[in-house]
Parts: C-alpha cells; sequence; structure tokens
C-alpha cells in the first residue's frame, strides 16, 4: 500500500545556528560570528514535508532443514 503523506509548514529553531541567527566561523587565525545563512539570522525556519509510505506485510522466509 502506497501512501502519500503532507505535513502542513511549521515553524522550528534553526538547526544551524541553534536558534541564536548566528554562526561561528574561523577565519585565519580568528573566530568570528556572522549572520546565520539558513535562516538569515531570524534563528527560526519553516519546516514542511512530503512523503511516499510504502507500507508491505512482513512475510518471514522459511528456512527448511537438510533432513526433510
Amino acid at each position: 500500500m502506497i501512501q502519500e503523506v503532507e505535513k502542513e509548514p511549521k515553524v522550528a529553531l534553526c538547526r544551524n545556528c541553534r536558534g541564536t541567527g548566528k554562526v561561528a566561523v574561523k577565519k585565519l587565525l580568528r573566530k568570528t560570528t556572522e549572520i546565520c545563512p539558513q535562516c538569515n539570522g531570524s534563528g527560526r525556519v519553516t519546516v514542511s514535508c512530503k512523503m511516499t509510505l510504502d507500507i508491505r506485510p512482513y512475510n518471514p522466509k522459511v528456512v527448511q532443514s537438510a533432513n526433510e
């Protein structure tokens, strides 16, 4: 059975900057912070999902013994 599933968009914390809006960047010998390119500094992103589920019954294979 194949099912198409679509989840509604929702607001979530940006995983790239962990919601801070800034990411640490190492340039030469100095460590600086820049605006997160994924969320543009807001710390939040919109997440949505489209999935195709292929659900099948489990049919274990029967192993025949050598004595039969």
